[in-house]
């Protein structure tokens, strides 16, 4: 088995990756991933570079930058192009949809990078709101509707299953539409990596697409591998919470591998919002997508 190294930027993916080990999509590839474990955002780069991984699951707004720079970071394959997001208020709140929010206040968690926020500034553009509603960004510890419940601001934003979570806590949500975009597990290594191994990538993607494909097509299993390998604080054990979990992934994931132009679109807007030197890359330069369709032409994903 060859070993490889393939750490994740968030704790949300291990998910979708118990999943594809349990379900052998990597081992009948002869691979032994390792990617239990976390990695920060500029930790993530200097990894890539120094050869001490050979991929990296996320990364999503600060390549683009770094790319600006000479950076050699490459996107291989993509998992899901969709992310689910829902509005959290108080039960008696007079906001019913997202135009209501105009003139208000919005908390959006503000650690853990700048993925989250800018999704939210996205959605408010995209509805012509970007002006007229303020984003609070949150930095205490514990879930950002308390905020809500405390009066600091009138509504908040989370992803999927916090809006679970929310309700479960007593108050109301307004799901929104599924927004475009890069997220969850990417496929992410360096271009060197990839112009010298192109059948170790290839098996990597196989084994990738392979877990989804399991996923898809075998719920009460999946489920089973969800509920017995996911902490407690994130939904071990939850039957509802899995059967949240697993209604999220199903509608997110693809297994083809391929990003959408949509995706593609919204995630670099946001990687400009964050940062001018963004402007300077076109949003394609960081996808190398030759080898999955090699796969697709082969009939192999």
């Amino acid at each position: 088995m060859e070993a490889i190294k393939f750490p994740y930027r968030s704790a949300r993916h291990l998910a979708l990756l118990n999943i594809v080990a349990e379900s052998g999509g990597w081992k009948k590839q002869g691979l032994s991933v390792d990617y239990n474990f976390y990695v920060a955002p500029e930790e993530a780069h200097h990894l890539l570079r120094s050869g001490k991984v050979q991929f990296i699951g996320g990364n999503h707004i600060t390549p683009y930058i770094k790319r600006a720079t000479g950076d050699d970071w490459i996107y291989v394959g993509q998992t899901a192009n969709y992310i689910g997001q829902a509005i959290v208020v108080k039960k008696d709140s007079k906001v019913r949809k997202l135009e209501d929010l105009r003139g208000k206040t919005l908390g959006v968690r503000g650690t853990g990078g700048p993925h989250t926020w800018l999704n939210a500034w996205l959605t408010l553009t995209k509805s012509g709101l970007e002006k007229a509603v303020k984003i609070e960004r949150v930095y205490k510890r514990g879930r950002v509707w308390k905020g809500v419940k405390a009066g600091d601001y009138e509504a908040a934003i989370v992803g999927r299953p916090d809006d679970l979570v929310a309700r479960r806590d007593g108050m109301r949500t307004i799901p929104l539409p599924l927004l475009p975009m890069i997220v969850f597990t990417t496929v992410s290594t360096t271009g060197a990596f990839v112009r010298e191994n192109g059948e170790l990538i290839k098996r990597f993607l196989k084994g990738l697409g392979s877990g989804i494909k399991f996923f898809k097509a075998n719920k009460k299993k999946s489920m089973e591998i969800l509920s017995s390998t996911l902490p407690k604080e994130r939904g071990g054990g939850d039957k509802e919470m899995i059967e949240y979990y697993y209604r999220d992934l199903t509608e997110t994931l693809t297994q083809t591998l391929f990003p959408t132009m949509d995706a593609i679109y919204n995630v670099y807007a946001e990687a400009c919002r964050y940062n001018a030197a963004a402007k300077r890359v076109n949003p394609l330069e960081l996808w190398d997508l030759h080898y999955l369709r090699q796969l697709r032409d082969a009939k192999e994903l």
